[in-house]
């Protein structure tokens, strides 16, 4: 009794240290894992065709593109009709791009010159400066990944030809409140080929809206155990009821989702076991998302599947091999 005493005293006394080490402070305390938030994007400057036309001639070098096509979601599309790896794609709703320069010049047993780490990123952080590309706020982005483009062939269609490391790729992802944002906005993906030159670009990025910052109170939010009865329901609708599935690791983060607002979410790492008269599948990682607002006021379609993924799922199930039918991969560091 004593002792649950001394303790309940000494956790009042600590309470009442933190309390008053704030008083006549005005600035905000700094963000927790425990404190998150809802931001809103600033709204992009309005855009057209003949704005992706500037961008195509700045960046791919080239002006006579004639009529560029125009989906109905408002994206611009660019191929070159000399040549199909070069590409250009505009999102006039929010300001993205996407482009590849032309890599017939890495066709064959051409070698190209890359550069290092340490010189590739110095040549990223150039590239975005000079092109007015990079953040408003510097302190919001950090490299991700640093990988890269890798090649091999087939000669007479009997032994493999030579590995070549054709390009350098550098993605950098964004931090908000000392997290990290998920999804498919807020991020830059520099490609660097022959002796330092862009060969392509992603950029997703738009700022966040000065004075938006809107906390999230906890009657709004989900629980973690609510988090992970969703997560395993999402689990068992994409995989099957009866597929065994592990946890092993959980964190919260904020989502891009190329939409108006940046909003809260879980994060599940999970491994699944995929049920198949193979004894060799090995076990697949899958990162399962859950929106942390019980109301948010832009649900998040995070539960879509590429229909090719489908298909080769249930291939695995039915015991077929699924073939690798690309010619590049990509290699990690």
């Amino acid at each position: 009794m004593k002792k649950t005493l001394l303790l309940l005293m000494g956790l009042t006394i600590t309470l009442l240290m933190s309390s008053c080490s704030s008083c006549g402070r005005t600035t905000e305390p700094p963000a927790s894992k425990e404190t998150v938030y809802v931001y809103t994007f600033e709204s992009p400057a309005a855009a057209s065709p003949d704005d992706s036309k500037k961008l195509i001639e700045k960046f791919l070098g080239t002006s006579n593109v004639g009529d560029l096509y125009k989906s109905d979601e408002n994206t611009v599309y660019y191929v070159s009709k000399d040549d199909v790896s070069e590409t250009f794609e505009h999102d006039l709703n929010n300001g993205n791009i996407t482009y590849n320069k032309s890599m017939k010049k890495y066709m064959g047993d051409f070698v190209p010159q890359l550069p290092s780490r340490e010189e590739a990123i110095k040549m990223a952080e150039e590239f975005l400066n000079k092109n007015a590309l990079q953040p408003g706020n510097m302190g919001e982005l950090r490299l991700a990944h640093f990988g890269g483009l890798r090649a091999s062939s087939v000669i007479d269609g009997k032994k493999a030809g030579p590995v070549i490391d054709e390009l350098v790729a550098l993605t950098y992802g964004r931090t908000i409140d000392n997290m990290p944002v998920m999804g498919p906005g807020s991020k830059i993906v520099v490609n660097i080929g022959d002796k330092g030159e862009v060969m392509g670009l992603i950029r997703r990025w738009r700022e966040l809206s000065a004075g938006s910052k809107k906390q999230v109170q906890p009657e709004e939010m989900i629980s973690q155990r609510e988090a992970e009865e969703m997560a395993r329901r999402q689990i068992m609708s994409e995989y099957g009821e009866k597929t065994p599935y592990q946890i092993i690791g959980s964190s919260k983060a904020y989502y891009d989702n190329n939409g108006k607002i940046l909003q809260p979410v879980y994060i599940f790492e999970t491994t699944i076991n995929i049920p198949s008269r193979e004894q060799n599948i090995k076990p697949i990682n899958y990162l399962c998302v859950i929106p942390m607002l019980k109301n948010s006021p832009e649900p998040l379609n995070l539960t879509a599947i590429d229909p090719r993924a489908k298909e080769a799922i249930k291939s695995i199930k039915q015991g077929e091999v699924v073939p690798d039918q690309n010619r590049d991969k990509k290699i990690d560091e």
